[in-house]
């Protein structure tokens, strides 16, 4: 039977002769296929099968003799759980149990191994121990094994090889790591691997196959049995014939071997190559599947491609809550995070299907919403799910498609369309819901009740706070509302935060926005001719033209002292000039103009690109005002935009003529002219502004015809250029930090150079010192010289999009550890030079907690 079983039966048998009766608990059921097996001389061997009943009037009978019998009754559970049904019995003999103090009835099955091994002289103590080690942690779970490893008199080949004895971990490795071939052919194991897996797995053994083939063997068995299990009972007929296993034992040992696979971020590699190689052997590309059959499934590429194809058909005929599900599940699948390209297509799609849904939903409200300019001011700037929401999701697809790498492949044409078909969305409910806010407007003579104006800003939200602290007033060109809401969002762990809308002075542009942040704005504002074709503003008797008018005006009526400063010289880090004026000042004015410079420019992709990273900038611009003693920070706009495709020539129209002062493609102002059914026109006085000027703005998304962009505008009056955002950043009380933790971070390259435009890094973390840590949030960029020239598109978890940080987190595995996150970064602009750096960041403070050096750059497509 086997040394283990005989040194068992042996030490049953003489418990038996020196009590008669044996009652043997097993709570682990490590014995109960061999119970039958036991050959004892002139004994019973009782077996417990659920009732104790049935067990006693089995027995009985053998108990009215005047000896006590020879009587084994086996029990598999706890001695605890029978609650003393078998205690007679127990009286009149033994007991027998794991963990029992007398040795010679202490039946643990690593105790009954070590002793059998012994008895043997086969063994060697170090083959003993690693015997007892390996049952006790799971790793030898049955008496064959057991006896496997015994027989060998030492630890078994495998064993040696692999350094384990568990076939899920020795196959997992032998799939994944070449390097142990030699050891296999130098020990002729190969046979022995075979036989070991072929009991677990049902693989079958050729005769004359070398190890590599057999990997090759064993990756498409095991993969193929994953794929095919999962497919459900309507098998394709080119996939019936194809060896799987086929007991469901085995087959799911094989799907949680490639689940482990998978899961094991040091062996993606050799997955991915094994994956796509198999994929190619059966022909995948070539079947048709359903999306249920393929939903669920994460065993090939070719799954992404399908899925990406079913979905992107389905949203064409009619979109879904269900397929927005399906692809917010799949950008975090194995091959999204594998493959950056895979998780851009899931992106752009989930950000396509999402900005559909919204906008039938806007639709719909539009439709049965209350009357009233008001009601839809609210509804675009709600907590809860505002309408601004769909400007947020069509800058997002915008920046998406423009990085996205479409090539001229034809698998692509479906998406091409689902995008089309969202952009012309948004540009019919974009405009619909413009045209219903500006009629009611108009209807309600441009009044707002309740609501914030810019010209109030200074007064209400600014003045008051200087008594508390230092302050920093930041005025960003074109924040529109909708973007300062994204940024709050990220914000809200830092600061305490207030965040309120408020409608810009009209026109929208740089020249009357930012005027009326001023002080004294809200006593008046008046607006006048600059000449040239352009507008100022005046206040306190003050026309403001520009920048250095306005910085003047500022430093004149704020009452303290004053320090402006342009966003881009505090990052990275601010000069001593810089830090020595934020110091001995009271205010602090930030300004920022990228949007519009660029926007305006025609810098179109660009200025796409910009508009996010500006939401990166601003959040660590705060991050180092909070550094250099600001206690407050008020951030607001000029004005909004929109940002759409290019503008058709059904979408130009006349401007009034007349007496033109100023005029852009949203916006005109002068005197006279014609009115028109397709614009709005009032007195500039029915804004409560002085003057005598008159205003025309397109009702909906429409534009006259100027010279400007053909995309980007603003001077309208629809919600996304009138309504601005006001953000009130307060300092958060920090908690006393203990000491400092030693913490080693390691960054792992997915390549050693950088060829295409994402690039992907593992981050790692440990402590090593005294004390546990919470981990930062970081920031990973690529630099040029010191400048940054990446961007981070996307992360194992807890990727912020708006910043681009990462929220790193504790291992559960291991309290002193974090878990490894891998960031993709997205390189935006083409390299100079030949070598690259990359540095991980503290998001909050911006310290630099690791780097690697001479990254090659040799970027084959940008």
């Amino acid at each position: 039977m086997g040394v283990v079983v005989d040194y068992l039966a042996k030490s049953i048998t003489d418990q038996v002769s020196d009590c008669g009766i044996v009652v043997w608990y097993d709570p682990e059921n490590a014995y109960t296929d061999l119970v039958s097996q036991l050959d004892i001389p002139d004994t019973t061997i009782a077996h417990y099968e659920g009732s104790f009943f049935a067990l006693r009037r089995a027995v009985d009978h053998l108990m009215n003799g005047l000896e006590p019998p020879r009587l084994v009754v086996y029990v598999p559970m706890n001695q605890l759980d029978s609650q003393n049904a078998l205690v007679e019995l127990e009286a009149a003999g033994t007991v027998m149990k794991p963990g029992e103090q007398s040795a010679v009835k202490n039946t643990q099955l690593s105790f009954i191994a070590q002793n059998a091994a012994i008895l043997t002289g086969q063994c060697t103590e170090e083959c003993v121990k690693q015997l007892v080690k390996d049952i006790e942690a799971g790793k030898l779970k049955t008496i064959e094994e057991i006896e496997q490893v015994i027989g060998h008199g030492k630890p078994s080949v495998l064993q040696i090889i692999f350094g384990s004895f568990d076939p899920e971990d020795i196959a997992l490795t032998f799939l994944s790591d070449p390097s142990r071939d030699k050891k296999i052919e130098e020990k002729m194991a190969l046979g022995e691997l075979e036989g070991l897996l072929q009991l677990v797995l049902q693989i079958s053994s050729l005769d004359t196959e070398s190890v590599s083939d057999y990997r090759k063997r064993l990756s498409r068995y095991v993969l193929a049995t994953e794929f095919v299990a999962g497919l459900g009972d309507n098998i394709p007929a080119k996939l019936q014939s194809i060896k799987i296993a086929e007991e469901s034992a085995a087959q799911s040992v094989c799907i949680k071997l490639a689940n482990h696979w998978r899961a094991r971020r040091d062996l993606r590699d050799s997955y991915i190559e094994f994956a796509k190689q198999v994929e190619n052997e059966l022909g995948l590309r070539t079947i048709d599947f359903s999306l249920d059959q393929l939903a669920e499934l994460e065993t090939f590429p070719v799954i992404e491609a399908k899925l990406h194809q079913i979905v992107e058909d389905s949203v064409l005929q009619n979109v879904t809550e269900q397929d927005f599900a399906l692809v917010k599940t799949k950008k975090n699948s194995f091959w999204a995070e594998s493959v950056p390209e895979v998780r851009a297509r899931w992106e752009l799609l989930s950000t396509s299907i999402g900005l559909l849904l919204e906008a039938d939903n806007i639709e719909a409200q539009l439709q049965s919403a209350k009357a009233g300019a008001k009601a839809v001011f609210e509804s675009y700037t709600a907590n809860a799910h505002p309408w601004c929401q769909l400007d947020t999701l069509y800058r997002h697809l915008e920046r998406q498609y423009n990085e996205f790498n479409f090539g001229s492949d034809k698998d692509y044409d479906a998406l091409q369309k689902v995008i089309a078909k969202a952009k012309n969305r948004y540009s019919d409910v974009g405009a619909a819901l413009a045209e219903k806010f500006l009629r009611e407007l108009s209807s309600a003579k441009f009044e707002l009740p309740g609501i914030l104006k810019q010209s109030d800003i200074w007064a209400k939200k600014v003045k008051s706070r200087l008594a508390s602290g230092k302050v920093a007033y930041v005025w960003v060109d074109a924040l529109r509302y909708e973007m300062a809401r994204e940024l709050a969002q990220a914000l809200q762990d830092d600061f305490e935060l207030e965040f309120v809308p408020a409608t810009a002075t009209v026109p929208t542009i740089t020249e009357i926005g930012m005027a009326s942040l001023l002080p004294n704005a809200e006593n008046g504002l008046e607006i006048v001719p600059a000449g040239e074709g352009k507008l100022a503003l005046k206040v306190n008797d003050t026309v403001i033209k520009d920048r250095p008018g306005r910085v003047k005006f500022l430093k004149e009526h704020a009452g303290v002292e004053v320090f402006d400063v342009k966003l881009d010289d505090l990052l990275p880090n601010p000069s001593k000039k810089i830090r020595d004026g934020i110091k001995n000042a009271d205010l602090i004015l930030v300004t920022s103009q990228e949007i519009d410079l660029l926007a305006e420019g025609d810098h179109v992709a660009l200025a796409r690109q910009v508009m996010d990273n500006m939401l990166c900038q601003l959040a660590r611009g705060f991050r180092m005002l909070v550094q250099l003693g600001v206690e407050t920070i008020v951030v607001t706009a000029d004005h909004g935009y929109l940002f759409g495709d290019e503008l058709g020539t059904e979408m130009k129209i006349d401007p009034p003529g007349g007496k033109t002062v100023d005029l852009h493609r949203r916006v005109w102002v002068g005197k006279g002219g014609t009115a028109d059914q397709s614009y709005m026109r009032a007195d500039i006085a029915e804004f409560g502004l002085a003057g005598d000027l008159e205003i025309a703005a397109p009702w909906n998304f429409a534009a006259f015809k100027a010279i400007g962009s053909n995309a980007y505008f603003h001077g309208g009056l629809s919600p996304q250029e009138l309504i601005i955002p006001v953000i009130t950043l307060l300092t958060k009380e920090k908690a006393a930090s203990g000491p400092a933790a030693d913490i080693e971070w390691i960054l792992s390259p997915g390549s050693d150079r950088i060829s295409t435009r994402f690039y992907s890094v593992m981050v790692q973390a440990k402590s090593t010192g005294l004390f546990d840590f919470t981990p930062p949030r970081v920031l990973l960029e690529v630099r040029e010289k010191g400048e940054p020239v990446s961007r981070a598109v996307s992360a194992s978890y807890g990727f912020e999009q708006t910043t681009g940080e990462v929220h790193l987190r504790m291992s559960s595995d291991d309290p002193r550890s974090v878990d490894p996150n891998t960031i993709t970064l997205m390189i935006t602009q083409e390299p100079k030079q030949k070598t690259l750096s990359l540095h991980l960041l503290d998001a909050t403070t911006g310290t630099e907690l690791a780097r690697l050096d001479k990254i090659e750059a040799a970027l084959l497509e940008y």
